[in-house]
């Protein structure tokens, strides 16, 4: 008489209970990307025969998980410290966005690019591609390079991403820091 109780009476409910509502389930399906894993607050270290080299910090990562091409997006920006043997930094680098290419082991940032070393130098351009295998950065955009006494206005650079040794490849102009400042106000 209970089992048939049950049958006759709970069984319905629980069967009512598990009822789902598809806008609800839809909804959390469109939140999930399959194929991409998200993490904020990133601060990652790449080392060489295990001391640190480059340090990455970014608000938020991007891991984009396809078998033909993973890549690695920051699209809120990153903030890049390469650094020496002895773990000072000799360079930094800033950008509004950024994308490595995990099979190539490159990474391209755009967007307000800035690149400078402790000498007092700083690269300013739109996009720079660091090669990690090589520990190069170069681009073949305008670049303007400021450096404590003149300032370079060129297209296509190259240099070791220390930014100690770099190479220009078409030179447009040179100003003398104070004159490129009064060609700014006129």
């Amino acid at each position: 008489m209970i089992r048939l109780f049950y049958l006759l009476f709970c069984l319905p409910m629980v069967i009512m209970g598990c009822e789902n509502d598809i806008a609800a389930v839809n909804e959390l399906f469109r939140a999930f990307e399959p194929g991409v894993e998200i993490a904020t607050d990133i601060d990652m270290l790449y080392s060489d025969s295990a001391l640190v080299r480059v340090r990455v910090q970014g608000p938020t990562l991007v891991r984009h998980l396809d078998k033909v091409k993973p890549h690695d997006e920051f699209p809120d920006g990153l903030h890049v410290d390469f650094m020496e043997i002895d773990g000072t930094i000799s360079s930094t680098l800033d950008a509004e966005h950024g994308d490595r290419f995990t099979r190539d082991k490159k990474v391209i940032v755009r967007d307000n690019v800035v690149l400078q070393n402790t000498k007092g130098e700083k690269l300013e351009t739109n996009e720079l591609i660091w090669d990690e295998l090589k520990g190069e950065v170069y681009t073949d955009r305008f670049v303007r390079i400021t450096k404590p006494d003149e300032i370079i206005l060129a297209y296509g650079f190259r240099a070791n991403q220390s930014f100690t040794e770099y190479e220009l490849l078409k030179v447009v102009a040179k100003l003398k820091a104070d004159e490129f400042q009064e060609e700014l106000k006129n």
